[in-house]
C-alpha cells in the first residue's frame, strides 16, 4: 500500500512541518508548483515564531486553510510539543508560543478540523492510509542514523509494507523518496518530546473524534507600545 505523494525536501533547517504541508498539498492538487516561494509562504502559516518549528495545529492549519480536511491524534493536552521545547532551549516567551499556539487552533476550529486526545497507534496510520490520507507525522530525528541529532521532526508517512511504513522524510534528497522505516520506531521516536502525534489529511472529513475546540482569542501576549522618536 502506497500514495504516490510528491516529494518535497526542505530548504531550511526549521521547515520540515512547512514542507510535509506542501507535499501534502501538491498531492490533492491544491498547490504547484512546490517551490520555496511557497515553502516560506506556508512555513510562515505554520511555524511558532520562536523556535521555527510547529506543533500539531501549526501543520493541520495550512492544509484546512487550502480546503482539506485534517485530523489530529495527540497525546497531549495544551501546548505539547510547544511546552516540552520552551524547557529544552533558554531564552524563549512562553507568552508567544502560547499565542501563536491558541490563534493557529482557532485557525483550526474554524475551517474544519477534527481531533481526539489520545495515544496514536499504527492502527490509525493503517486506518488513514487504507482511506487514501496522508499522515503527518511528528518524530525525532535520531529516527534516521545519519542525522547524528534528537530534535522534533515532521515527516510525511505514504505507505506501508509489512512492518515497515514507507516515508518521506524532507531532510532526505529526492531520491531517497519512500524510504522504509521501523512502524514502531516511528511512533516511539517522539515520545521524549512530551507529545505524539499524527496528522492525517484528506478531501473528506474524517469520521472519529471532535471539531477542534476554539478557544478565546489570545489576551495580554504580545505586548507592543509604539513610541515616535
Amino acid at each position: 500500500m502506497q500514495i504516490d505523494a510528491p516529494f518535497y525536501a526542505q530548504t531550511m533547517d526549521f521547515s520540515c512541518g512547512a514542507a510535509c504541508a506542501l507535499m501534502a498539498l501538491g498531492h490533492f492538487n491544491l498547490a504547484g508548483p512546490l517551490d520555496r516561494d511557497l515553502e516560506v509562504e506556508v512555513w510562515r502559516e505554520t511555524n511558532a515564531v520562536e523556535i521555527g518549528g510547529c506543533g500539531r495545529y501549526g501543520v493541520a492549519a495550512p492544509l484546512a486553510l487550502r480546503g482539506l480536511r485534517p485530523h489530529i491524534i495527540s497525546s497531549a493536552d495544551g501546548l505539547g510539543l510547544m511546552e516540552r521545547v520552551h524547557e529544552r532551549i533558554t531564552g524563549i516567551d512562553p507568552g508567544t508560543l502560547e499565542f501563536f499556539h491558541v490563534m493557529q487552533q482557532r485557525l483550526c476550529a474554524r475551517n474544519g478540523v477534527t481531533e481526539e486526545r489520545r495515544q496514536p497507534g499504527a492502527a490509525d496510520i493503517r486506518a488513514a492510509l487504507a482511506a487514501e490520507r496522508l499522515v503527518l507525522a511528528l518524530v525525532s530525528t535520531a529516527l534516521f542514523p545519519e542525522e547524528g541529532d534528537e530534535i522534533p521532526h515532521w515527516i510525511l508517512v505514504t505507505g506501508l509494507r509489512g512492518s515497515e511504513l514507507m516515508v518521506h522524510n524532507p531532510l532526505d534528497p529526492p531520491e531517497r523518496a519512500h524510504r522504509p522505516v521501523a512502524a514502531a520506531a516511528l511512533l516511539a521516536s517522539a515520545t521524549q518530546f512530551g507529545e505524539q502525534a499524527l496528522v492525517s489529511v484528506g478531501s473528506r472529513e474524517w469520521p472519529d473524534g471532535d471539531a477542534v475546540a476554539e478557544p478565546a482569542l489570545p489576551d495580554g501576549f504580545l505586548e507592543y507600545r509604539y513610541e515616535p522618536a
